[in-house]
């Protein structure tokens, strides 16, 4: 029986389940072997009945008698007595048998009934806090996963700032020195034109409309973003942008000033050495052509490397401009990537959390139902059995009760016209003066049939019955008439007819 309760993890208990069980099945036993004994006692009933009822029959075919007759009433109404009370003390044991096991039936159904509902209400509350806490655990692992995408998206853009600070640094550091090597060779340069001059304030004026050109295209793509990082570059953008537009016009300022004192000296010497090239012309002519050729193509050498050194310059500002940029961009995409991906994997653990709590729930729920009906239904089939048991048991009751009143009426209808301890018994006792002489008759009277107690009253089971007294004092007369007057013995006379 106990097989059908699978043993599970935080179940019913094992040892309580077998106990319960077991005083059911001892209840169950103690009512069977009541049953049994009342069937053999009721078997043992019928055959004292028939014994009772050939006796009966085999008295009636027998010469009247009275002493007989007499002795026979009063046994019948001692059986009848002893069987009237051995049924009731049946029928009572019964009903207290099947009273108490109803009893405990019910008391033991509850037991299972309120066991079950508290076992369930432990199921649904350590579910509920199963699902609490995979709910917190979840909440607390997406916080975090968010915690680190924005610490990480934090220092990538330190990172890229720190980056995009050196760089300007290194820029900055490399025109500081192109400018001062352009200074030195701007000092140390006598002559210039104004055309080279002319020529440099366009190159520099489309290189600023470039510039310009290009910031206000960056600034307009930057414009369209609305993070803080992109914020940051183009305000660095703009401020690359107002440095390399203060430094042009500083350029241009210093080399127009320096332009200006390089044309003031070189027409001052030009004009000296045309003073001195009047005095000396047919000497001199072929080594000043000489100088200024040579002049010329050094200052046409200088010019070039500084325009291809500003060139550079400018390639590599705009280079890292560039490579600051995309490594920005990067950064930011990566940063955006990695909230996504932080908010996705937070939503899937909160989704995942949701379900493994409501399938939890919805099982542990499940999981107690089941218990308590199955424990429901075996309480209800004990319950159906006692009360099945009890019908069989008032069945039994209402058919003693009825074969009681069935041996009550049989032995009032046998005993109706029969007469205890009438004068028509008197004749009987008077012994014949012919039967006196009658060769073969024995001299001892004839002792009275005893008959069996049918379920004797317990404390008068040894107590010897009245036929059996009877006998006793018959015997008892015939010896005192032998010895005293020696005579024939007559027929004793039971002493207790009227009984």
């Amino acid at each position: 029986m106990v097989d059908r309760f699978p043993v599970v993890l935080r179940g019913y208990d094992k040892e309580k389940v077998d106990a319960a069980f077991d005083a059911t099945q001892e209840s169950l036993n103690r009512a069977q072997q009541t049953l049994a004994s009342m069937r053999e006692q009721i078997a043992a009933d019928d055959d004292r009945i028939l014994q009772l009822q050939a006796q009966l029959q085999e008295e009636k075919n027998k010469k009247p008698e009275g002493n007989t007759f007499a002795s026979l009433g009063a046994n019948a109404q001692q059986m009848l007595a002893s069987a009237e009370q051995t049924s009731a003390e049946l029928l009572e044991r019964a009903k207290q048998d099947a009273s108490s096991t109803r009893i405990s039936a019910q008391a033991q159904a509850e037991t299972l009934i309120n066991n079950a509902k508290l076992d369930a209400k432990h199921i649904v509350d350590d579910a509920n806090a199963k699902a609490t806490s995979i709910l917190q655990n979840a909440t607390n692992q997406a916080k975090s996963v968010t915690t680190s995408a924005n610490e990480d998206a934090a220092q990538l853009r330190d990172r890229t700032a720190k980056d995009v600070a050196e760089q300007r640094q290194t820029v900055e550091l490399e025109l500081s020195n192109a400018r001062e090597e352009h200074n030195k060779k701007l000092a140390s340069e006598r002559s210039t034109q104004e055309r080279e001059i002319a020529d440099m304030k366009a190159e520099a004026t489309r290189k600023v409309a470039e510039l310009r050109k290009s910031a206000n295209d960056e600034i307009a793509k930057l414009k369209s973003d609305s993070n803080d990082q992109i914020e940051a570059a183009l305000a660095e953008a703009n401020k690359k942008l107002a440095d390399v537009r203060e430094q042009v016009s500083k350029m241009m300022t210093e080399a127009q000033r320096k332009a200006s004192e390089i044309t003031d000296t070189a027409k001052a010497k030009a004009q000296e050495i045309t003073d001195e090239a009047e005095v000396s012309r047919t000497t001199t002519m072929s080594q000043v052509n000489a100088e200024v050729e040579q002049i010329r193509k050094d200052i046409a050498a200088q010019q070039d490397e500084a325009t291809k050194k500003v060139n550079e310059l400018l390639a590599h500002l705009e280079e890292s401009r560039a490579a600051a940029k995309k490594e920005a961009d990067e950064l930011v995409s990566q940063a955006k990537t990695t909230r996504e991906e932080a908010d996705t994997y937070a939503a899937a653990k909160r989704q995942e959390a949701d379900e493994q709590a409501a399938q939890i729930v919805r099982k542990a729920g499940e999981d107690a139902d089941a218990q308590v009906e199955e424990r429901r239904a075996a309480a209800q089939s004990e319950l159906d059995g006692l009360s099945k048991h009890i019908t069989e048991l008032q069945q039994r009751e209402a058919a003693i009760t009825q074969r009681v009143s069935e041996l009550k009426a049989m032995f009032s209808q046998a005993f109706a016209g029969f007469a205890f301890g009438g004068p028509a018994a008197q004749p009987a006792s008077q012994p014949a003066p012919q039967d006196q002489s009658q060769p073969g008759q024995t001299d001892e009277p004839v002792a009275p049939v005893p008959l069996p107690v049918v379920n004797p009253v317990p404390g008068e089971a040894d107590a010897p019955t009245e036929v059996e007294a009877d006998a006793e004092a018959s015997h008892s007369q015939h010896g005192e008439h032998e010895s005293e007057e020696g005579e024939e013995p007559t027929q004793a006379i039971p002493q207790n007819q009227n009984h």
